[in-house]
């Protein structure tokens, strides 16, 4: 084989091998992967802000563990001898889970019904998570819970990460959720989120 068609078919294997990576890596544009198993965003006292985990072309990706603290309580029962309805508002202090920093604070609304024959609760609602330095990066978080008795531990608790504000502008995934109550210091919440890198106008 003449140099001159060994270098052209080396040329033509180089370009099929670099065209090959470049699908693989646009395989998946636009569609955020979970961040990296056992990695976690560590908060910066400095900055007050989390450090993603990782980013992509398209995406940066954060994986927040963080604790809940109740710090005001109400609900509103239209008919409080009929209590199968009522609107909940709560609001508090959030917490990072590893150092115990306050991070921020979160506000919830909620409508649920509840107290029937067998003691079974409906809950949906809507979470602001405000974090940042100046409260202004939010995550929005929307969540449908299932109880099958209202004084035991949730039977089904899904709530997604739909949206956000600031460095979490267009923020999607879900939020994972281990405890006995709702909103307890010993509660613990793991968003796990991927937010659009794009430009700001």
């Amino acid at each position: 084989m003449a140099p001159r068609d060994l270098c052209t078919l080396l040329c033509m294997a180089f370009l099929v091998g670099t065209l090959s990576v470049a699908f693989a890596q646009d395989a998946n544009h636009g569609k955020p992967r979970d961040p990296p198993v056992g990695s976690l965003s560590k908060f910066n006292p400095s900055t007050m802000h989390y450090e993603p985990v990782t980013s992509d072309k398209a995406y940066t990706y954060y994986r927040i563990k963080v604790n809940l603290n109740e710090t005001f309580f109400d609900t509103f029962t239209p008919d409080p001898k009929e209590a199968h309805l009522s609107s909940t508002v709560v609001s508090g202090d959030v917490f990072d889970n590893s150092t115990g920093i306050k991070v921020g604070t979160f506000d919830t609304s909620s409508t649920s019904t509840f107290l029937r024959a067998n003691n079974e609760l409906q809950w949906l609602a809507t979470m602001a998570v405000e974090l940042g330095p100046s409260g202004d990066d939010t995550l929005f978080v929307s969540a449908a819970l299932d109880r099958a008795n209202l004084f035991r531990e949730p039977t089904d608790f899904d709530p997604a990460v739909v949206g956000g504000t600031g460095r979490y502008k267009g923020a999607t995934g879900e939020v994972i959720h281990s405890g006995t109550s709702v909103t307890r210091p010993d509660n613990v919440y793991v968003a796990e989120f991927a937010v659009p890198r794009f430009k700001r106008f």
